[in-house]
C-alpha cells in the first residue's frame, strides 16, 4: 500500500477517530488546566503523576491531541476530495453529497483546533478578596468574595471565586461564580477559577490611626526607609498572642531584621493583626477558534442530515431489476 493510500485509508480514519472521542472525553472529565496541587489531592499517585508527565491537564495544547488531529485532518482532506471527485464523474444514479458535507465540517473542526492552538491567549493573575485587575478592553474585574470548600476528610472539594466585572462608570457583572470547570464568559474572554493558596497578611497601623495592609512579599517605604514583609515564623516560635512574622528594614540608617507579634511596632507602625489570606488564581483565556469550531459543528450536523436524507430517499425507491424480473 503506497502512503497516499494508507493515509486516505478508511481503517486509519477510524483508529484515528476512536482515539480522538476517548480521549478528548477523557480530557472533559479531567479539569484542565489547574495547580499541579489540585491533581496530587484528588487522584492517586500513579493518576496523578501519569496526568501531570503526559501533560494531560493541557490536553488539547498537547502533542497527544495535536499530533493525531492534524493526522486526522490529512487523512480526511485526502478523502474527502477523492470521493467528491468521484460524485462528480457519476453519470447515473443520485450523486450524494451529504458524506462529503459531513467530512467538510470534520475539517474545519480540525482547523478550528489549530487555530485555537496557534492563536490562544492566556493571563494569569492572583487576587485576594477586594483586589481589582484590569481586564482587555478597559473591563475591570473585583474579587468581591472567595470560598474554599473541603471535603469531611479536609481534601479540596471546591474554590469558587465571587466577581464583580465593570467598564468605566457602568457594571456589567454584579456579582458572578467562577468555579472549577465552570468559567465565566465577559466578552471574547473566558475565566477559569485554576488555583488558590494560603498566604499571610499583616495589618500595621500609622500614626494617624490609618490600616495599612502588606501581605508576605509586599514591600512599602515609610520615609527614606523600605519595609519588606520577609516570611512567618514556624509555628513553634509564634507566642501565646498569636504567630510572628519578620520584617526587613533598609535605609540610610542600616538594615534591620524585626520579629514581630501583634501589638509590637516597627519604624512608625503598629502591628494590629496577623492573619491567613486566601489567594485565588484566575485565568483569562481568548481562543479564536471558538467560532470556527461552532460553525464546524453545525456544518458537521448538515452533513449528517443530508446524508440520512440522501439514504432514505435511496431506500424508498422501488428497486427497478426486481420489477423487471417479476
Amino acid at each position: 500500500m503506497s502512503v497516499y493510500q494508507y493515509l486516505k485509508s478508511l481503517k486509519l480514519a477510524v483508529v484515528l477517530l476512536v482515539y480522538l472521542t476517548i480521549t478528548g472525553t477523557l480530557a472533559t472529565l479531567i479539569p484542565q488546566g489547574l495547580d499541579p496541587v489540585y491533581y496530587n489531592s484528588h487522584y492517586p499517585k500513579f493518576v496523578a503523576t501519569l496526568i501531570l508527565e503526559t501533560h494531560f491537564n493541557r490536553f488539547f495544547t498537547s502533542l497527544l491531541f495535536l499530533g493525531p488531529a492534524i493526522l486526522f485532518f490529512v487523512n480526511l482532506t485526502l478523502c474527502t476530495v477523492d470521493r467528491f471527485r468521484k460524485e462528480l464523474k457519476k453519470k447515473r444514479g443520485l450523486k450524494r453529497f451529504g458524506p462529503d458535507i459531513l467530512h467538510f465540517g470534520l475539517i474545519l473542526l480540525t482547523i478550528g483546533a489549530i487555530v485555537s492552538f496557534s492563536g490562544r491567549q492566556e493571563g494569569y493573575v492572583e487576587l485576594a478578596i477586594g483586589d481589582k485587575v484590569e481586564l482587555p478592553d478597559g473591563i475591570l474585574l473585583k474579587l468581591v468574595d472567595f470560598r474554599y470548600l473541603v471535603y469531611p476528610d479536609g481534601r479540596p472539594q471546591d474554590w469558587i471565586s465571587t466577581v464583580q466585572i465593570t467598564e468605566g462608570p457602568k457594571t456589567i457583572i454584579e456579582k458572578a461564580d467562577i468555579r472549577v470547570n465552570h468559567p465565566l464568559t465577559v466578552g471574547r474572554l473566558k475565566l477559569y477559577q485554576v488555583s488558590h493558596k494560603v498566604t499571610t497578611e499583616i495589618l500595621l497601623e500609622d500614626p494617624a490611626g490609618k490600616t495599612i495592609h502588606l501581605m508576605q512579599g509586599d514591600r512599602i517605604n515609610r520615609g527614606n526607609t523600605s519595609l519588606f514583609f520577609m516570611a512567618v515564623e514556624d509555628k513553634g516560635a509564634s507566642t501565646q498572642s498569636g504567630p510572628r512574622v519578620v520584617l526587613h528594614t533598609a535605609g540610610p540608617m542600616g538594615t534591620r531584621v524585626f520579629r514581630v507579634g501583634k501589638t509590637d511596632k516597627v519604624l512608625d507602625l503598629t502591628v494590629k493583626d496577623i492573619r491567613p489570606m486566601d489567594i485565588t488564581g484566575l485565568e483569562a483565556v481568548r481562543d479564536p477558534g471558538t467560532t470556527l469550531v461552532f460553525v464546524a459543528f453545525l456544518i458537521v450536523l448538515i452533513g449528517l442530515f443530508v446524508t440520512f436524507a440522501q439514504r432514505l430517499k435511496t431506500l424508498s425507491k422501488p428497486d427497478k431489476t426486481v420489477q423487471k424480473k417479476s
